[in-house]
């Protein structure tokens, strides 16, 4: 692990590869840390620089009671690519960390390789009903809550990667992980993405995307993944991940690995058309503010 500190927030982070290795940033989603990338991590080549930072009030990195909202989340990230002098790299994005990676790509297009989402926020936002703020304000003080939460959200593992009681091990670092959070942060992301939609800024995404599912994902709902499908001119396909749930980083490494690999390592020429005809359509449009 390492620090890089920002004029915004200093950021805790996970690595693996080579320094000069091809650039992948990922990014967590809520009640997550840059923790949730070790089995992916521990199936990567040298040859890929994977980078994990903790968001804004996860594990390492400055807590906060505020600035949660995705756009400044998505500034946040963008203050850690320029300390990271970062460029032409890859952007993978799970869960809520989804939606902070399109605004980013919305923002920094041209910092980017393509955009990838795992099981992630759908484009149009994401709503939790006061009953859900209540449950994940909850979750500070009932850890078993807290554990179950987290456990639902990887129903096949552990993966063929682990033993059981590596698994065990594991997971109840990422329960302590959560339980250490800041408080403002269990149900904030929650609220913002309440806020957040980007559906009709959608047809400006016209950089490769890979859109990711798994079958047992029970938080992420297929009709709502489709819809980001059609609104990203630069998504050519939704794919399924067989029997995998909500985190397949941690439920089969294996698979997302070599499916995110097979991604950076194409040369785009499917998408040079649709990225032309989006820019065509969309030329003179402002993005977010």
């Amino acid at each position: 692990m390492f620090t890089i500190v920002t004029d915004r927030i200093t950021f805790n982070l996970r690595s693996s590869g080579s320094n000069d290795g091809v650039p992948l940033l990922l990014l967590h989603g809520s009640h997550a840390t840059s923790r949730w990338w070790e089995p992916f991590f521990a199936v990567l080549p040298d040859s890929i620089h994977a980078i994990a930072p903790d968001l804004r009030g996860c594990g390492r990195s400055t807590q906060t009671d505020t600035g949660y909202d995705i756009t400044n989340q998505a500034e946040d990230v963008s203050d850690l690519v320029a300390a990271l002098d970062l460029t032409d790299f890859d952007l993978v994005g799970h869960g809520s960390g989804g939606a902070i990676a399109i605004e980013f790509a919305l923002r920094h297009p041209q910092k980017l390789h393509s955009l990838i989402l795992v099981d992630s926020v759908p484009i149009e936002g994401a709503f939790t009903p006061l009953q859900g703020l209540q449950l994940l304000s909850q979750m500070r003080e009932d850890r078993p809550l807290l554990r179950r939460a987290l456990y639902a959200l990887m129903p096949t593992a552990p993966p063929p990667t682990m033993t059981d009681s590596e698994f065990e091990s594991f997971f109840e670092q990422l329960v302590e992980d959560a339980a250490a959070m800041a408080p403002a942060a269990y149900t904030a992301v929650a609220e913002a993405l309440n806020r957040w939609n980007r559906l009709e800024e959608g047809h400006r995404l016209t950089l490769p995307t890979l859109l990711l599912l798994g079958t047992e994902d029970t938080i992420v709902e297929r009709d709502a993944a489709t819809r980001t499908l059609l609104a990203i001119p630069g998504a050519a396909n939704l794919e399924i991940l067989r029997g995998l749930g909500h985190s397949p980083m941690i439920e089969s490494p294996v698979v997302l690995a070599e499916r995110i690999i097979e991604f950076i390592t194409e040369d785009f020429e499917s998408f040079e058309e649709a990225r032309d005809f989006a820019h065509q359509s969309g030329e003179g449009v402002d993005g977010p503010s």
